[in-house]
């Protein structure tokens, strides 16, 4: 199997994304961290691979690839078989899974980015507004999984591994989640991965850091 160089950012849910389909389709995966602190994403040799200086940025043998939900698809289409559920061949149940990837992308990562993770990482209070934003997208997730095992059916799929990465809210959100016991039941579900632990440990560990922070501001 091919080694596949992966540039990450412990602080980036996208990030863990592609690592869970890496782990999940048993695809080895170099890491390479990049510490956006000291900015090293903007240092000349990485931008000469990716002039977007983003991650999760992959190189695999000559091909560079960068975008979470982009380079999901490429492992699973590359390493996945002739029918993976990761993401469906069938034309119906795939475009299930890219509607949702593409609402990840659009909205529900935005939301969290906005409303959640800036505000952590400028150790602001988030605002009433910024609130209900919240409590909007973890309704969303709720209605999504309503009498599902995962947000598309009975199967797992990368729209699974692109949402779940955000739901470190539960690190940080201090409502009621009672109010949404199907985006938890679920959550609890996809925790329960024997690798997903692993590969989300570290980026839970920053998560807390920021929370710790904000506790000891308020």
């Amino acid at each position: 199997m091919a080694n596949i160089q992966l540039y990450i950012f412990q602080g980036s849910p996208p990030c863990h994304a592609v690592m869970l389909t890496a782990k999940a389709l048993g695809v080895p995966l170099e890491l390479k961290q990049l510490d956006f602190m000291t900015k090293e994403q903007l240092s000349p040799e990485f931008t000469q691979i990716n002039p977007d200086h983003t991650v999760p940025t992959i190189i695999d043998g000559d091909f560079i690839l960068w975008e979470s939900r982009a380079i999901m698809r490429y492992l699973v289409g590359k390493y996945g078989g002739e029918d993976n559920s990761l993401y469906p061949r069938g034309l119906q149940k795939r475009a299930e899974v890219d509607r949702l990837l593409d609402y990840d992308l659009g909205v529900f990562y935005r939301t969290l980015l906005e409303n959640v993770w800036r505000p952590a990482r400028d150790r602001t209070e988030k605002t009433k507004e910024q609130e209900e934003q919240i409590v909007k997208a973890l309704a969303r997730i709720d209605t999504l999984v309503k009498d599902k095992k995962y947000l598309t059916g009975n199967d797992i799929t990368i729209a699974d591994f692109a949402m779940v990465v955000g739901f470190a809210i539960e690190f940080v959100y201090r409502g009621d989640k009672t109010k949404y016991p199907n985006a938890m039941t679920w959550y609890k579900r996809m925790q329960e991965l024997p690798y997903f632990k692993e590969v989300n440990q570290s980026f839970f560990d920053l998560v807390e850091q920021f929370k710790i922070g904000q506790d000891e501001k308020s």
